[in-house]
């Protein structure tokens, strides 16, 4: 199976989070494993913005390019995108949630694309197929 990672479990595999456990078993037990170019851009805004040295950022970067291949969107990927940010929408408003980033539709587009699933905690993710819930 290709696990798509999301940003918040790279997040919290990368800070020793809570779910940081429970994405290291993903980490170790799938065959393929795919980062977004997106979510390298996601996980170094982030830790920019909480002023981590830019080394450290690089770092943790580097970790996700080791660990994982890291691919850029296709026109296969793209395709997907109107459909699941529909999807991802009307997931959210049901369930009383801000709407979800555009990042959010690719990450999921991408499991569309690849036939795989997202391995996430976000919960605007939470409930959807090609999802690999890791939250609550």
């Amino acid at each position: 199976m290709t696990l798509i990672i999301d940003s918040y479990a790279w997040i919290e595999f990368l800070t020793g989070g809570r779910k940081g456990p429970t994405v290291r078993h993903f980490l170790d037990s799938e065959d393929e494993l795919v980062t977004p170019d997106i979510v390298l851009a996601e996980v170094a805004r982030k830790f920019g913005r909480e002023r981590q040295a830019e080394p450290l950022v690089r770092g943790h970067l580097r970790a996700i390019t080791a660990l994982s291949s890291v691919a850029p969107v296709t026109i296969e990927v793209a395709l997907h995108i109107s459909n699941v940010d529909s999807e991802l929408r009307g997931n959210a408003r049901r369930r009383k949630l801000n709407p979800p980033s555009f990042a959010d539709a690719v990450v999921l587009s991408f499991a569309r694309a690849f036939d795989g699933r997202v391995l996430t905690a976000d919960a605007h993710f939470e409930g959807l197929p090609s999802v690999e819930w890791i939250g609550s």
